[in-house]
């Protein structure tokens, strides 16, 4: 074979290993990226310092003159659980929180976020349930510290899963939310070896552990269901919505942890 054979096959080995370095590079930057948006997104959660903006002044009081002159519209919608079977009726969820707010581009940028990150990592999805609380509570809050509560009504569904809601013309947002405790350990407390069971140097160590701040341990968890929808509504007419199972914006959960008691190891004394 000519030594120019041999140059072509070293060029194009070369080229197609550069290639799939090159592939490789690309796959491992956009991993990082991925981490690096995760976890810049997990340091605001933690924070906590990063709120939603309300509306300004002048559009809050747009919203309450809306109302003095009448000027509103309904929402209503039913809340439920679909039937299992054709034949089966559908499952009303009764006694659901629904809270409507203004509608805010960074409020649902926030939340997007939140949602994005909760499938990303396991962190962000302990975070996920507890950071859209939070900021739609202190979103709520803000709105009651400017004077406008009645820019934040609630409503509560009824036996039947049905709610109903008066507002001033405008572009809302409605924020439903369930959750259902889950039960994974005991609280039961385990009850600490006797001294008797242990030798010296067992007993030893276990004394010298029971001065240490006792472990916490997840006792259950609630799954939190969420319902996000974007409204519009116009004055004098009603917009009717159908939040069920299939439609939930998030579903997360909010651990509850239990510190379990741990009993002092007493030692056992001759009687005299």
């Amino acid at each position: 074979m000519s030594p120019a054979w041999w140059w072509t096959i070293a060029q194009r080995t070369y080229r197609e290993t550069s290639l799939e370095r090159l592939r490789a590079l690309g796959s491992y930057w956009d991993v990082f990226r991925r981490a690096l948006v995760c976890a810049a997104t997990l340091v605001v959660i933690a924070s906590g310092n990063v709120l939603a903006q309300v509306p300004r002044t002048p559009v809050l009081e747009e919203l309450r003159q809306r109302i003095l002159r009448g000027a509103t519209g309904t929402v209503e919608g039913r809340l439920y659980i679909e039937r299992p079977k054709p034949d089966a009726p559908d499952q009303p969820l009764v006694g659901i929180g629904v809270l409507l707010v203004p509608r805010a581009d960074d409020l649902l940028a926030q939340l997007e976020d939140l949602k994005r990150v909760s499938r990303d990592s396991v962190r962000g999805f302990r975070a996920a349930a507890p950071g859209v609380r939070d900021l739609v509570n202190e979103y709520e809050t803000e709105l009651w510290r400017a004077g406008y509560p009645d820019a934040a009504p609630r409503a509560v569904t009824d036996a039947t899963g049905t709610f109903r809601l008066q507002v001033p013309a405008g572009a809302w947002l409605l924020v439903a939310r369930r959750s259902l405790f889950v039960k994974v350990h005991s609280p039961r407390p385990v009850a600490p070896p006797s001294a008797l069971a242990l030798d010296p140097l067992a007993l030893y160590s276990t004394s010298q552990f029971q001065h240490f701040q006792p472990i916490a341990r997840m006792t259950g968890f609630d799954a939190v269901s969420f319902w996000l929808r974007e409204v519009e509504v116009t004055q004098g007419e009603t917009v009717a919505l159908d939040l069920h199972d299939r439609g939930v914006w998030l579903s997360a959960v909010e651990e509850e942890h239990d510190i379990a008691r741990r009993g002092r190891l007493s030692r056992m004394t001759r009687k005299r």
